[in-house]
């Protein structure tokens, strides 16, 4: 969400958006980021759990002269949207985002039905970031409005440098892994196929979470020299230098990675799983499950291969556009009404 921020920041600005961003608790690494992009930055330094935080939320938003509060965070959502309204009253406007897939059962579930229960009635729209987000939303009764994730501008820039490289086809075809390591990203799914059909493996992100097997995975395909880069950093060059995508999530909410992939024109080998269902249609794009399918495909990828056309417009123009636009929605039903 964050990256999408910096990304859409000078489009808010071509929209007449002011947008100010509140980080909750005590840690907030993205925060100088998210300022160098223009945006005004205030972190509330308390427990995010706690009912004081409402206070300093409403207190912050009525110092601002807040119109409209947009909510990210699944995490204390009923407190947070009754601190916004308690602030801005009738007349201003509250989105709510739910950016990712919550497979909730017994007393999440319940609490996640009870707080969309009370808390949507104050809200003018829950946005869903994919077509996957709203099945799931209806399960606990909601509708939803589609907002689908965007990616930075310069994926369009590299879209065009990939179209004009000359692509060496006497070598092993090169995977991408691109995202931090953890247990609902399943990487051990790709790199496993990757090991078996003898391909080379890019790595981008974080391994802190990790668990020993994935490490000893990758540290096979670094002995092998199948490894060619692996940690955090911008993911420009491996989009150019990868010859195919590989996303093995459990779930997602809307794969930012898998739309990065697909605008610079990577085809893509994609889990079965919620989150990343939207793109099955998509040219260039296998949606696969278990063992079997996934080395399957992986071995049957060949340098050269591209992807798209894709339906979907991932511009960071449109995705600011569609928010201006709910943003104002609201906000001018509630001057009708007033007037």
């Amino acid at each position: 969400m964050e990256r999408m921020l910096v990304s859409a920041a000078p489009h808010f600005t071509a929209q007449g958006i002011d947008s100010m961003v509140v980080g909750l608790g005590s840690e907030h690494p993205f925060a100088e980021e998210l300022r160098r992009a223009g945006y005004d930055v205030s972190t509330l330094r308390t427990d995010k759990n706690s009912l004081r935080a409402a206070r300093q939320i409403r207190d912050l938003l009525v110092e601002k002269q807040v119109d409209v509060v947009h909510i990210h965070p699944e995490a204390n959502y009923l407190r947070n949207v009754l601190a916004a309204r308690w602030a801005i009253g009738a007349n201003g406007s509250i989105i709510r985002t739910v950016h990712s897939i919550f497979p909730a059962r017994g007393k999440w579930w319940l609490s996640r039905f009870v707080q969309a229960a009370v808390a949507d009635r104050f809200v003018y729209c829950v946005v869903a970031p994919s077509p996957d987000v709203q099945v799931y939303e209806r399960r606990i009764g909601r509708a939803t409005t589609l907002v689908m994730n965007w990616v930075d501008d310069r994926m369009f820039t590299l879209r065009a440098e990939r179209a004009a490289q000359q692509r060496s086809v006497e070598r092993r075809p090169v995977g991408l892994l691109l995202g931090n390591c953890g247990q609902v990203k399943n990487h051990s799914q790709a790199i496993s196929a990757s090991l078996a059909a003898g391909h080379d493996l890019i790595h981008v992100g974080d391994e802190r979470d990790a668990d020993e097997y994935e490490v000893r995975q990758l540290n096979s395909l670094d002995a092998n020299g199948q490894l060619r880069a692996r940690g955090p950093s911008t993911p420009d060059r491996a989009l150019l230098e990868a010859d195919y995508l590989m996303i093995p999530s459990i779930r997602e909410g809307m794969s930012v990675a898998l739309a990065e992939g697909l605008t610079v024109g990577l085809p893509a080998i994609v889990n079965d799983a919620p989150g990343l269902r939207w793109a099955a249609s998509i040219p260039g794009v296998q949606v696969v499950s278990g063992e079997a399918q996934w080395s399957a495909e992986v071995s049957a990828i060949s340098v050269g291969s591209s992807a798209g056309p894709v339906d979907y417009d991932f511009s960071a123009a449109r995705g600011a556009r569609d928010y201006a636009r709910l943003y104002r929605r609201q906000l001018l039903a509630a001057e009708g009404t007033a007037s």
